[in-house]
């Protein structure tokens, strides 16, 4: 049901050096602890934005999250990779946990204090992973929950924290966002209008826009966008389609406008990123 590894176990074969990568219906959570005496840790390469490790970082990839890692020699901690299918199972009756997890999350401190720290979990993880006990299945099950829900609660409190900063009810904000980014991302090959998505919801246009403003920094339409263009960012890197396919398959009727509307957003045209990508 999941498989679990030590990070040294992996990195260790390649040099310490993971090259840009996602996988297909896989779900990764990672605990990094960077050697005590290098305090920089080395670095994740997350969706094409490069992160620091130091000193230490929990990472969450939902599937086709692009990822890699150059990791200082001596790092510690644990990957855990399992089916999607295993961790929709485990949050079948948890929409808000499902919602959190859907995006690609990098959580360093202050998040992560010494008490709260995932390092436990996974350890706990590796040891049933290891084992043969009576009710393995179960007891991983169970863990696989556990780990799911401390990174979920993990970003709620960020965003909680930056709606307490700009003055937004925290609570009901992050519950409201949640929703629209499941929605989001059961939605965004389509050409649904944010007016759509605010029915959905029970809200306005304005007052989703508005509880996407304080806790995000963007627009809820940008938000969309967003994940649109990373959908069309993977194509062109990991695909042969034609930037028309994409286009299409995107909701865009008009090629043309997607090509410009990608270009504005990212500096550069569909094929020009494609050629930058592949040439890397």
């Amino acid at each position: 049901m999941l498989h679990c590894e030590s990070i040294p176990a992996r990195a260790s074969l390649h040099d310490w050096t993971i090259a840009p990568h996602r996988h297909h219906n896989l779900h990764q959570f990672f605990w990094i602890e960077p050697p005590k005496e290098n305090a920089e840790g080395g670095e994740a390469t997350l969706e094409g934005r490069s992160h620091a490790l130091a000193p230490a970082a929990a990472i969450s990839l939902p599937p086709l999250s692009v990822h890699g890692f150059q990791f200082r020699p001596g790092t510690q901690g644990w990957v855990v990779t399992l089916p999607v299918a295993t961790l929709a199972q485990q949050l079948a009756d948890a929409a808000p946990l499902r919602a959190a997890l859907a995006r690609t999350a990098l959580i360093r401190p202050p998040l992560i204090h010494r008490e709260q720290s995932p390092a436990w979990i996974f350890e706990a993880v590796a040891r049933e992973f290891a084992g043969s006990g009576l009710g393995r299945d179960k007891a991983l099950a169970s863990l696989v929950g556990l780990l799911a829900t401390w990174f979920a609660r993990a970003l709620a409190q960020e965003a909680a924290r930056e709606a307490a900063r700009d003055g937004a009810a925290p609570q009901a904000g992050a519950e409201l966002l949640a929703r629209f980014q499941a929605l989001v991302e059961q939605d965004y090959r389509s050409a649904r209008a944010l007016a759509d998505y605010a029915r959905a919801l029970g809200v306005t246009p304005t007052h989703l826009s508005r509880v996407s403003r304080a806790l995000t920094g963007v627009p809820a339409s940008q938000l969309v966008l967003e994940r649109r263009l990373l959908e069309a960012r993977r194509a062109l890197a990991y695909t042969t389609m034609q930037v028309a396919e994409i286009a299409y398959m995107l909701g865009y009727s008009d090629p043309a406008y997607f090509a410009r509307v990608f270009a504005k957003a990212t500096g550069e045209s569909p094929s020009a990123f494609r050629v930058r990508m592949t040439a890397l």
